[in-house]
């Protein structure tokens, strides 16, 4: 059977101590014969964070396929680990939609988009691309929603010493970290105008790990009561959009989408983002302000990112 009868073929590998000390993964004895005709070489791992991997193969048998050359920087760029599994799924032109799971049988959270632009520098094999078959989280260039948004806010001299005070005394722990984002949290939701409802956020542990940001219910019940049953919204950052998933229930949140807005953004754990809302007759859109807890807590005028 060819290669190109075999798209949507799945098969899936555990990581054993041997995969990663021999530095190589087997293919299947059974999909090689099957399938395996047609594939050429080298193929291309393609991962849900739209990340693309070229990686080599080479045949010790008859049926017998190894990935080789590109397989141990692949395993180190996933940070894999002994019992992990990987299912692949053939597509078509020798080419694989992987996804991992952890341990625990969750779906990893892949590297972010940082860490693969780092890996790009040492690796011109690796890949990003877009997603053609999803409009959620994709950005797109459009003219944002028409609102007025001001995110210039002075400080007083004493606030901007206590501000100081507060940067050069936190560590970098998980709770420093906290303490910092909260006390940057309180000044922006003091000190930040606008003619349109918003809400601010920090950037929890949750909100970096998962495709999930939860909208404070008081929120919700005061801006968004007569939005139910619209399930997607759009978020603006100047004129790039990212279109995610609306849900508006016991716990309203932007989630399928949202992994992609953040990681395009570089949003980190610490830092505040004020979601303002612009109401239209069909749509439910959001423009985002950013403030990085590295760069706008340390300067005397909440200026936002440019």
């Amino acid at each position: 059977m060819s290669s190109q009868e075999s798209n949507g073929v799945h098969f899936f590998k555990v990581i054993r101590q041997s995969t990663l000390q021999e530095e190589k993964l087997s293919v299947p004895i059974s999909f090689v014969k099957r399938y395996w005709k047609g594939i050429r070489n080298p193929v291309t791992l393609r991962f849900p964070n739209m990340v693309e991997k070229k990686v080599s193969w080479e045949k010790t048998s008859e049926n017998e396929v190894m990935f080789c050359n590109g397989w141990k920087e692949l395993a180190n760029y996933l940070s894999l680990n002994e019992s992990q599994f990987l299912v692949f799924q053939y597509q078509e032109n020798s080419v694989f939609n992987v996804i991992v799971f952890g341990r625990c049988g969750l779906e990893i959270k892949y590297p972010s988009r940082e860490t693969r632009e780092e890996s790009e520098e040492s690796d011109s094999s690796l890949k990003i691309i877009e997603n053609p078959s999803s409009s959620w989280g994709k950005r797109l260039k459009s003219p944002a929603p028409s609102m007025e948004v001001c995110k210039k806010m002075k400080i007083n001299s004493k606030e901007q010493k206590d501000s100081k005070l507060d940067v050069n005394n936190a560590g970098s722990s998980c709770d420093d970290i906290k303490e910092r984002s909260r006390i940057l949290c309180q000044k922006v939701k003091k000190f930040f105008v606008s003619n349109n409802d918003f809400f601010a956020c920090m950037m929890l542990k949750t909100y970096i790990d998962r495709d999930l940001l939860v909208i404070p219910n008081e929120f919700v019940k005061a801006h968004m009561d007569m939005m139910e049953g619209r399930d997607d919204a759009t978020l603006f950052v100047d004129q790039d959009k990212w279109n995610v998933k609306l849900t508006l229930n016991k716990q309203s949140a932007l989630t399928c989408g949202w992994r992609e807005f953040r990681e395009e953004n570089n949003l980190k754990f610490g830092d505040v983002c004020v979601f303002v809302l612009n109401k239209g007759k069909e749509t439910v859109s959001f423009q985002v302000v950013i403030f990085s807890l590295e760069k706008d807590m340390k300067t005397p005028y909440f200026e936002g990112l440019a």
